[in-house]
């Protein structure tokens, strides 16, 4: 039986082999258990650097994506939310959340004001109060759960007590490119993973419009969109802006792979043969 054999101290096959051929060639005991140890830290350090390239690797990964992706990231800038002005202060309002996270500067907000009871009419049974809209407010600074907001276009003096909450109507978002591009398939899938989401409603502006243009269209936000080819990639730029005040409150970048780049096509062409057969 060898000292190998013995001892069992070296796991890592290769170090199984040092341990035999030094054995034979009769080096001390103390030299076999250093040299076992260096070889397992060496294992460790490999291992550690491996781990530490993969995760690198994934990190760089993240920014890419689909439409799909850019539509729902989207959507996380406006959630629901619920609360109630709790002080008036130099200009600005003050209010505390009962729901809602995550808000961004430049955000529309719908004040509300409690009316009159309304009641079951065979019962007469109370079953709550009817609202009237005051006006709308913009989200300067968010907190949680409180949050300071100004008012943009209230039709009467905002209280203490009015309920706070996002507009009950679909988000209207005037969507452009940036630039002038070939790669105009990108704006239309866009423009129909936000409708498909129930909560948009998504109007094509021209070329190189603004904010002031999306506001003079009748909407609440503005869309920019701006794409560059990398290689065998596609480079998507977003920012959404307030239409009303011209404050950002996303700036976002995605990277298309091709593959999904030509499926985009494919839809994009489908969606286009589906228009013309309604025309003609």
């Amino acid at each position: 039986m060898t000292f190998f054999e013995q001892e069992h101290i070296l796991p890592n096959p290769l170090a199984s082999v040092v341990a035999i051929f030094f054995s034979k060639s009769g080096y001390h005991k103390r030299k076999m258990k250093r040299l076992a140890y260096s070889l397992k830290l060496a294992s460790f350090t490999l291992l550690l650097t491996l781990f530490l390239s993969i995760s690198q690797l994934s990190a760089a990964q993240r920014e890419e994506g689909s439409i799909d992706d850019l539509s729902r990231a989207l959507m996380t800038y406006f959630p629901k939310i619920s609360g109630k002005v709790t002080a008036l202060n130099a200009g600005k309002i003050e209010i505390d959340l009962e729901t809602g996270q995550g808000l961004a500067p430049g955000l529309l907000l719908s004040v509300f004001r409690k009316g009159a009871r309304f009641h079951h009419p065979v019962t007469s049974v109370p079953m709550g109060h009817f609202e009237g809209e005051v006006g709308h407010i913009e989200v300067l600074q968010f907190e949680s759960p409180r949050l300071s907001a100004k008012s943009l276009d209230a039709t009467e003096e905002i209280k203490v007590g009015d309920l706070v909450r996002l507009p009950s109507t679909k988000i209207t978002v005037g969507i452009a490119m940036e630039s002038e591009t070939a790669n105009t398939f990108l704006i239309n899938q866009l423009s129909f993973s936000l409708q498909n989401t129930g909560r948009f409603q998504v109007r094509r502006l021209p070329t190189g419009s603004t904010e002031k243009t999306a506001f003079e269209a009748g909407n609440d936000y503005h869309l920019g969109l701006s794409v560059s080819q990398e290689e065998q990639q596609l480079r998507v730029n977003l920012r959404l802006r307030n239409a009303t005040t011209g404050k950002e409150l996303a700036q976002m970048a995605l990277t298309i792979r091709q593959s999904e780049e030509s499926g985009l096509i494919l839809e994009n062409l489908q969606h286009q043969l589906f228009e013309q057969r309604l025309k003609k």
